[in-house]
């Protein structure tokens, strides 16, 4: 498995979600419908909020089989609404999940 990860929390497949992202595991199989590879600064802009910097970003579905992760770092995502529930690691600050 990749880097380490402080958290860990339950979102919907169907969920927007945006914060210092790890990984994605899918106990079942699931699909993401659009991500942004990147990362979450926390605190460091110059007016000390949050800083995102963003590598790149699909609309394109990705899809994880059942069992396995999708790596990061990953700044935001969103589920295709198919699978179980997902299971995110993250650093850092919170998870913005709506």
């Amino acid at each position: 498995m990749g880097p380490h990860a402080e958290k860990a929390k339950l979102v919907a497949n169907d969920a927007i979600v945006t914060g210092s992202i790890v990984r994605i595991y899918a106990g079942e199989a699931a699909s993401i419908a659009d991500l942004s590879f990147g990362k979450q600064v926390v605190g460091d802009a110059p007016d000390g909020t949050n800083l995102d910097i963003v590598h790149s970003t699909t609309t394109t579905a990705i899809p994880i089989a059942a069992g396995s992760y999708l790596e990061g770092p990953i700044l935001q995502f969103q589920g295709a609404g198919s699978g179980g529930v997902m299971i995110v690691y993250y650093n850092g600050g919170s998870l913005t999940i709506s």
